[in-house]
């Protein structure tokens, strides 16, 4: 979900690549990510190159505006590392790449 230039991924449960809604989420160019927990345990996301750390995440929380890394990246809950996710970076701006047949 896209508002006010935050992309908002919620935390759903802990359930692999399930855990994280949408997964992986598309970050348009300049935009930031909130995290939100909905589940009902405390989570932690961490981008597994550690530029990313929302800290603890309790039940109905939410993270401040973060700003990812032009690359986009995998991450995970700290807490409970089989939650993983990805966040890639909107490309519609740059020539798709030719298809192979």
């Amino acid at each position: 979900m896209t508002s006010n230039g935050v992309v908002t991924i919620n935390v759903v449960a802990i359930h692999g690549a399930q855990s994280f809604s949408p997964n992986p989420a598309t970050l348009p160019t300049g935009q930031k990510v909130v995290w939100h927990n909905i589940d009902n345990t405390t989570h932690r996301v961490v981008l597994n190159d550690r530029s990313v750390d929302t800290g603890d995440l309790a039940p109905g929380a939410s993270s401040q505006p973060m700003a990812i890394g032009a690359a986009g990246g995998e991450y995970h809950c700290a807490i409970h590392p089989e939650m993983i996710g990805s966040i890639n970076q909107d490309t519609s701006t740059s020539p798709a790449p030719p298809s192979s047949y």
